[in-house]
């Protein structure tokens, strides 16, 4: 009972949407104090906002089956409503003159998901270490070594989401691996860190 109260709450906190909400604000900050912030927060309004906004509208017309979107098929969708997001935050963040590391957040996210529309046409990779890894290399990236405690958030996940039977060991494992891998190139491109 309790073991699977953990899960669900794990599933819950490190959901991209939730993470987001800490991440954003504390890289905006780093990077250039109240004005990042505020840049940051554009950016939360558009990277995860409107998706979650399609997610709620989608749950109470039929469209969507649960938040964690479970049924694959459902996670096109989704994805390209996200990619949508993506690049007027692209636009809007680049136009405006965001700080470049939150330039950099938007690209990312694009990047993520690109690949991760291309794969959930035919397969269900786990968004949530997607997510806890390319969040890992981010943090990582911008704030240091001294965060690298971060990159524990991966086993924990992984756990949380094989003890719910949303994925396999396959899912969690190529999840974490493009969600950093893919961070980290666009990072990289981008000239940050």
């Amino acid at each position: 009972m309790f073991a699977n109260r953990l899960a669900r709450w794990v599933s819950v906190f490190f959901d991209s949407s939730v993470l987001s909400l800490f991440v954003f604000p504390a890289i905006g900050w780093h990077v250039a104090g109240f004005v990042g912030v505020g840049w940051s927060l554009v950016a939360l309004l558009m990277l995860t906002g409107f998706p979650l906004t399609y997610l709620a509208i989608g749950r109470k017309r039929g469209w969507v089956s649960d938040w964690e979107l479970t049924q694959r098929a459902e996670r096109p969708r989704f994805i390209l409503v996200s990619l949508g997001s993506d690049v007027l935050a692209l636009a809007v963040l680049g136009w405006g003159g965001a700080p470049a590391t939150v330039w950099a957040l938007a690209l990312v996210y694009a990047s993520l998901g690109i690949t991760m529309f291309i794969i959930s046409n035919f397969w269900k990779i786990s968004l949530h270490m997607v997510t806890v890894s390319g969040f890992s290399v981010l943090l990582s990236t911008v704030f240091g070594a001294g965060i690298t405690w971060v990159w524990l958030s991966l086993p924990l996940v992984a756990w949380a989401r094989l003890h719910r039977k949303k994925h396999n060991g396959a899912q969690l494992v190529v999840g974490a691996l493009l969600g950093a891998l893919i961070t980290a190139a666009v990072l990289k491109l981008a000239g940050i860190g």
